[in-house]
């Protein structure tokens, strides 16, 4: 195994399972109702929609970068949640959520283990694919270690 498919494993790891950490996006949402993915907490600012919608976003941005390009990440930083008004809603973005991190592994597992010590694409100052791939990683971890605690705090709330 490549050190890009073992990074690209990794990345799957926290959308599907199989993780250290006995904790994963698929099913930490599988059982999480549309009403209870947008419910606002005392916990924090963001719902769990609002969170898995951060998530996907820098999903994508990491996908252009290793195309090449420098997207623009705007002041609302991927927190601009469209509208979940029902249960179809809740599911398309969970499922663009998966589908962003299976296209992402597929972007990575074609990268040749020599260029993971480079600068990414073509963004001026930007740190190594490594670092980038790791961060988009430990990102999607940490913003899942929010989404569990919210989901505990709704849970205690509807008792």
């Amino acid at each position: 195994m490549t050190i890009s498919e073992a990074i690209a494993s990794h990345l799957l790891d926290v959308f599907f399972g199989e993780s250290w950490t006995d904790v994963w996006i698929f099913h930490t949402l599988e059982d999480l109702d549309w009403k209870e993915a947008i419910q606002p907490t005392a916990g924090s600012p963001n719902t769990i929609a609002s969170l898995l919608h951060h998530i996907t976003f820098y999903n994508k941005v990491i996908q252009q970068r290793l195309q090449g390009t420098d997207p623009v990440i705007g002041e609302a930083n991927g927190f601009d949640l469209p509208p979940v008004h029902n249960a179809e809603d809740w599911i398309w973005m969970k499922t663009l959520n998966l589908q962003s991190a299976t296209d992402l592994a597929e972007m990575i597992r074609q990268l040749p283990d020599t260029v993971l010590h480079q600068s990414i694409g073509n963004v001026p100052g930007a740190s190594s694919y490594y670092k980038q791939l790791h961060g988009v990683i430990e990102h999607a971890y940490y913003h899942l270690g929010q989404i569990v605690i919210l989901k505990n705090l709704i849970r205690k709330q509807q008792q």
